[in-house]
């Protein structure tokens, strides 16, 4: 069975999750013929999150997509 793990930030929707893993799973289908898919989502905090020594949470261009998937 393929497993794919998906580690972002918090943010969409429980629709938008449904349309990606739907997507995703079709993909690896098409790419593996195989029955069964296990996707993981994991949602981390951007105050947990550094990229080069700045926490995510600080960062303007995250704070802008973060706005933006939040409406």
């Amino acid at each position: 069975m393929p497993v794919c793990r998906i580690e972002a930030p918090p943010g969409i929707g429980a629709a938008a999750k449904k349309i990606m893993v739907e997507q995703i799973t079709a993909a690896i289908y098409e790419a593996y013929h195989i029955g069964s898919t296990l996707i993981i989502l994991e949602e981390w905090a951007p105050e947990n999150i550094a990229i080069n020594g700045r926490l995510l949470s600080e960062n303007p261009r995250f704070q802008e997509f973060s706005a933006k998937i939040s409406s």
